[in-house]
């Protein structure tokens, strides 16, 4: 197929625009094409999250323009993801909750918290910062675990008024440092993991009440 044909098929492509509650800024994307197929596959039926990931910021990088990837995190990753995915095959998504299937209108989906920087002071010598992990952040993980997550979340730690950026160091330093702080800190860092920013909607359940349901990762359970 000459050249010319490929880029009026480019040139003539739908383009939509989007909103990012969280970076605050606009996009620019276009609905998936015939060689997203394989990575859409892989999101929706891998097993694996790292493979799902890895396909995950594929298809967005593909399809969109006015924003750096590496730098969202994966709530709005997964936000991306759905409103393409609304372009391109339906508005609607079914949801498995408690082995119940439910329509979803992606329009309805919306973000629970949102981002923002931590510094927890543990004394007068020791204080960490901690912000969420970017998507590439994850994409670098060794295991997609929840004790990996909590490395990735620790962005700095200051001794005595001297700076240390954790992503200079390998990850079996960034496990011993995490090792080595106090008990006490463990609190801190799971309640900042915990409130961080999730895709969040309500379904209205088989009894008629309605469920509210957020998580991350929870495309892995679209179908």
């Amino acid at each position: 197929m000459s050249s010319k044909i490929l880029e009026n098929i480019k040139n003539y492509y739908p383009e939509y625009e989007l909103f990012l509650p969280l970076s605050k800024c606009k996009i620019n994307f276009k609905p998936f094409r015939v060689k997203d197929a394989k990575n859409i596959a892989i999101i929706l039926q891998e097993d694996n999250k790292k493979l799902a990931l890895n396909a995950l910021y594929e298809v967005i990088k593909n399809n969109t323009k006015g924003i750096n990837v590496d730098d969202i995190c994966l709530a709005e990753a997964e936000y991306i993801f759905l409103h393409i995915r609304s372009k391109s095959i339906d508005e609607t998504i079914n949801v498995i909750y408690d082995k119940e299937k439910y329509v979803l209108n992606i329009s309805d989906v919306s973000f629970k918290n949102t981002l923002k920087t931590e510094v927890v002071k543990i004394n007068d010598h020791i204080i960490v910062e901690l912000n969420f992990p970017t998507l590439k952040e994850l994409l670098e993980l060794e295991i997609f675990d929840s004790e990996h997550i909590q490395k990735a979340t620790i962005k700095k730690v200051i001794l005595n008024n001297e700076i240390y950026e954790t992503k200079k160091y390998v990850s079996n330093e960034i496990k011993e440092l995490l090792d080595n702080l106090p008990i006490s800190f463990l609190k801190h860092l799971d309640a900042y993991i915990s409130a961080q920013p999730k895709l969040h909607y309500k379904i209205v359940l088989k009894d008629g009440n309605e469920k509210e349901v957020s998580g991350l990762l929870d495309f892995f359970i679209f179908r």
